[in-house]
């Protein structure tokens, strides 16, 4: 490519991004009537307390797949306010503790996909335990500064300077 098709490249490209970055933002409802995740059915939860829910993806990208989501309707990690964090950690410490009581000594992940890159708007996490399917990996890992993936302690992190 010549200079100047690098650099109409460059703009286009950033033109994009900075679209699909407003297009996925800042929308939190409490309440998620049509939403998928908030009426899941019962009978494929594995596991829920009083604020979070446990499925299986019905995609799965690796060996086990799961989605770590909280009751409450939250869209997405752009929606997140300070007074969310006792929700991220609870979410992290119930993906902890099934990979502590089903899966121990194994690999994980846990991170949520950055709007406009995920297809359900209601907050969820995933919890991946390796190995992942052919090709599947980087779906899953915070290239370009979390781009579309960031892990859970970077969400956490942010949220939580966000609130200092």
């Amino acid at each position: 490519l010549g200079k100047m098709s690098m650099i109409k490249a460059v703009v286009y490209s950033s033109f994009i991004f900075n679209f699909l970055l407003i297009i996925g933002s800042n929308s939190k409802k409490k309440q998620g009537s049509a939403c998928p995740f908030c009426c899941y059915p019962t009978e494929n939860i594995i596991f829920q307390n009083d604020n979070i829910k446990v499925f299986n993806d019905r995609t799965p990208k690796a060996t086990v797949h799961y989605l770590v989501c909280p009751k409450i309707h939250i869209e997405s990690i752009k929606t997140l306010e300070p007074s969310d964090l006792p929700v991220l950690i609870e979410m992290k410490n119930v993906a902890n503790q099934i990979v502590a009581e089903k899966f121990p000594n194994q690999k994980y992940r846990l991170g949520f996909h950055v709007p406009p890159f995920y297809s359900v708007k209601h907050l969820h996490l995933h919890l991946l335990v390796e190995p992942f399917y052919k090709f599947k990996k980087s779906k899953y890992t915070p290239y370009f500064g979390g781009l579309w993936y960031k892990d859970i302690d970077t969400v956490i992190n942010e949220l939580h300077d966000k609130a200092v």
